[in-house]
């Protein structure tokens, strides 16, 4: 019995980060914001306040999660390359980007890194994706993930 709540709490947590991703694309009221906290310092978020990742195997700039793995890292959808959100001071508009998906959406792009939520992640301020499987992690106002190895 407990294993089927737990599974219907993290469908249901998925659905609503769908949703929110699929509102904000639709209506153009999307932002990337600046969350803070001391474990991590400043990394990007949407406009609820929800913690913004990088996916580490999309370092040539297209998206690679798809299916189970956008299930449960939903990729931040735009509507349109013209309609990009607006950014936070002390966050780069220039940085921002979009990248085809394989489904013909595009998704959004900081610093020529695909972005995505954590269905994890079930309130504003959460990171609980930081640094999961040494492939997801926080982006910082540059663009960076934060806590990434260096490539090379």
């Amino acid at each position: 019995m407990r294993t089927i709540r737990n599974n219907l709490m993290k469908i249901t947590g998925v659905l609503a980060l769908m949703t929110v991703a699929l509102s904000l694309a639709q209506d153009g009221a999307m932002s990337v914001n600046l969350g803070e906290s001391a474990d991590h310092g400043q990394f990007l978020t949407d406009a609820n306040g929800m913690a913004l990742y990088l996916f580490v195997p999309d370092a040539q700039g297209a998206s690679t999660c798809y299916d189970d793995c956008a299930t449960n890292w939903p990729p931040v959808i735009v509507a349109s390359a013209d309609a990009l959100p607006t950014v936070a001071e002390g966050l780069d508009a220039a940085l921002l980007g979009t990248v085809a998906r394989d489904d013909g959406t595009l998704q959004l792009t900081y610093n020529g890194w695909p972005l995505y939520l954590f269905a994890g992640d079930t309130e504003a301020g959460q990171t609980n994706g930081q640094a999961v499987g040494d492939n997801w992690f926080l982006v910082d106002p540059a663009g960076e993930g934060i806590g990434m190895a260096p490539a090379g």
